[in-house]
């Protein structure tokens, strides 16, 4: 039970570890929290990369490590853990508090801590998913922070798409038989929800409701839960990592139904870029369209890679790394 966490050093192709290059686990203090990050480079003097993983208390140490491992190549890449999850599981109390306000407020606290350690002026910030809803009201607050933006399966209306959602999934679930699940989705009637708790029908079923074929793709069907077992785990990490989300996103998610960026971010300061899955969930694609339409920002576009859903930067890791690479030659100064 008490297996320790440990990463291993960046190894060249020689298989030694690289002189002058950073692997650690570590912990950063931001106001009240604990947060854990994994940061990993083949070159300290690289620009950073923050990366922000999807999901109230997301955690995505295992991915990172087990799909990007060539994102450290080009980058002193750190991978953050979000409040209430594996490293991070500390950091849920008080629950009060667990606003997206403080989502953000964190989010600038490990900037500014990278940009302390590492001597950048600026740094990349990658995010995903509910991470990226976060990651956005950070970019809108403080673009002096940052160099560019990659919003992986970008949010931006979660009470609109989650409703798009409940009526495909409830669609699905008629056409198919599914008489239970429609009759449940039925009695719980149309989101929003007030408490997390009622999301989990549609969140259970979205992998059968919106299928597609991952058989090409680097992860599968079962998403994060299949990178738990990498060394920077502890057993106790592996268990925070799952049971964290869910007691977050009961805190959190119904703090955030009434951001609309479609409204409330029509301008920002810093190049962005947003990667969909061609199989990610209609109602999402959909809301990112209508945002980027209105959106003004010194640089702007939509990647969609071909056989991938909401999480291309794992199922697809190498067409993202060849697009970070891309965004690092268009916007490094």
């Amino acid at each position: 039970v008490a297996r320790p966490a440990r990463t291993e050093p960046v190894v060249g192709s020689d298989g030694r570890a690289v002189a002058g290059g950073i692997a650690e686990l570590t912990s950063v203090r931001v106001g009240d929290h604990d947060f854990g990050l994994m940061i990993r480079g083949v070159d300290a003097g690289a620009p950073v990369l923050l990366y922000v993983p999807g999901a109230p208390a997301g955690s995505e140490i295992g991915a990172m490590r087990r799909h990007l491992p060539e994102l450290e190549r080009h980058f002193v890449v750190a991978t953050w853990e979000r409040r209430g999850g594996g490293k991070s599981f500390g950091a849920f109390e008080p629950r009060a508090t667990f606003t997206a306000e403080d989502e953000v407020r964190s989010t600038i606290g490990v900037t500014e801590y990278l940009r302390k350690r590492f001597g950048r002026e600026r740094i990349y910030l990658v995010a995903h998913s509910g991470g990226s809803m976060v990651s956005v009201l950070t970019l809108q607050r403080r673009p002096e922070l940052f160099q560019a933006y990659i919003g992986v399966g970008q949010a931006v209306d979660l009470a609109a798409a989650d409703l798009s959602q409940y009526q495909d999934t409830l669609a699905w679930a008629r056409r198919t038989g599914r008489t239970a699940l429609a009759e449940q989705l039925t009695g719980l009637g149309p989101p929003p929800y007030a408490d997390g708790y009622s999301y989990e029908p549609m969140l259970v079923n979205e992998n059968q409701a919106f299928a597609y074929d991952r058989s090409r793709n680097s992860e599968g069907v079962s998403g994060f839960a299949e990178s738990l077992g990498v060394p920077e785990y502890s057993l106790l990490d592996q268990a925070h990592a799952i049971g964290g989300v869910v007691d977050a996103y009961d805190a959190l998610y119904p703090r955030m139904q009434d951001i609309d960026f479609r409204a409330q971010v029509p301008r920002l300061q810093v190049p962005v870029y947003f990667v969909n899955g061609a199989h990610e969930v209609p109602g999402r694609v959909r809301l990112l369209a209508e945002w980027n339409a209105v959106l003004q920002a010194p640089h702007k576009e939509i990647v969609t890679f071909g056989t991938s859903g909401h999480r291309p930067q794992f199922e697809q890791p190498a067409e993202f790394v060849e697009l970070v690479k891309r965004v690092l030659a268009e916007t490094r100064g």
